[in-house]
């Protein structure tokens, strides 16, 4: 390579650490030597090829470069510059300067965030958020961590979790393509399109978002219905013998019994997707005053909030599980714990404490909490 024939762009100098790729190219470029064995590109060259400032190539050719004897002579003479023990030296010096890990300074909110992560199956960054609102171990010199601080902790071993017991560390979610398809005329009238900024906006209680689960694709099996409430986050999970509309309907007729006059007061509006099993969406809202809104095909980030809910409920079934394996106390005890966990997007307040700051009326509260319950033993 010379000077004159290079046609190659330099990139503008901007503040970096070098790479390993960045240091061959160095060891290539020192490395070109005329007849006279002087180098042909100099360190301001190089800088410019890589992108760097000169001063950098000029530290890194001072101190990756070490001596050595030449034995039979007795000369003292620079060792070559190398790559690979350059970056070596890099990673080497890099690691002493690093600070002592937080978590390791406070063994006790160690042990606490491992506990959270293991047993009450909490995020990061709800511990994290937790931690701040009730000032936990603040007597004890704590001030402040953040949510990477954590995940780095992970990631290094500093604290005894392992990425299995984390709920999105290990998600590697894959996507397929899908054609794009038309709303029914029948939905027309009822498409997300129309649906009020109070419900958009999340202004009020009583607006759901509607979405079933399954267990195995393949064949009839068990499944759930998952109703999640968009301003508190209330997560109701049911039951279904099959992925169909008669249980659907089924499921929506023993809420309207279980519920009574109350029924109207909770389920003002349903959003769901076009899923076969929504398809008798008109008995659902039959002989009641509950609206229902349909997503545009394949753009289940309208309903965003019962997706996310069906995420933690995932943690807890994963994909390719029998729902049958589940019994009705195992599906109610994910509901509660979904209820009592905290949310960064209620302050960390929990659903439950955000649907009792709703209603005055213990009645109403008492019928929604038992719901799931109630008719999940029918």
């Amino acid at each position: 390579m010379s000077k004159a024939n290079n046609t190659i762009k330099f990139k503008k100098n901007q503040y970096k650490h070098l790479t390993k790729e960045d240091r061959c190219t160095i060891e290539t470029l020192v490395n070109q030597k005329d007849e006279n064995g002087k180098r042909i590109f100099n360190n301001t060259y190089i800088a410019n090829y890589i992108g760097v400032h000169k001063s950098t190539i000029s530290r890194e050719l001072r101190y990756r470069i070490k001596s050595k004897i030449m034995v039979r002579t007795g000369n003292i003479k620079n060792k070559p510059y190398n790559a690979t023990d350059a970056h070596n030296d890099y990673i080497f010096k890099r690691g002493l300067s690093k600070g002592e890990y937080v978590l390791r300074k406070f063994p006790k909110m160690a042990k606490y965030i491992e506990d959270k992560i293991k047993i009450d199956k909490w995020s990061p960054d709800v511990i994290v958020g937790y931690m701040e609102r009730h000032k936990i171990f603040n007597q004890e010199g704590f001030t402040h961590i953040t949510v990477p601080t954590i995940y780095n902790a992970i990631r290094f071993h500093i604290i005894n979790v392992k990425l299995e017991d984390t709920r999105r560390m290990k998600y590697n979610p894959k996507y397929e393509y899908q054609e794009e398809k038309q709303v029914s005329e029948s939905k027309l009238p009822y498409s997300i399109d129309n649906r009020p900024d109070e419900i958009e906006n999340r202004l009020v209680f009583g607006n759901f978002e509607l979405d079933t689960i399954l267990g195995k694709k393949r064949g009839k099996h068990e499944c759930l219905m998952t109703l999640t409430e968009r301003k508190t986050r209330f997560e109701i999970i049911f039951k279904l013998n099959c992925k169909t509309a008669d249980e659907v309907v089924k499921k929506f007729n023993q809420i309207k019994i279980f519920m009574k006059s109350n029924y109207n007061k909770i389920f003002k509006s349903i959003t769901t997707d076009n899923g076969s099993e929504f398809s008798r969406f008109l008995e659902i809202i039959k002989d009641t005053k509950t609206q229902i809104y349909f997503c545009h095909p394949y753009c289940s980030g309208e309903k965003g909030t019962n997706e996310k809910s069906n995420s933690m409920i995932r943690y807890f079934i994963p994909k390719g599980s029998l729902i049958e394996n589940y019994s009705y106390q195992d599906i109610n005890n994910i509901a509660n714990w979904m209820n009592n966990y905290p949310r960064k997007i209620l302050d960390y307040k929990t659903p439950l404490e955000a649907l009792l700051e709703e209603f005055n009326d213990k009645n109403i509260i008492n019928k929604i909490y038992k719901l799931q319950e109630k008719i999940n033993c029918i």
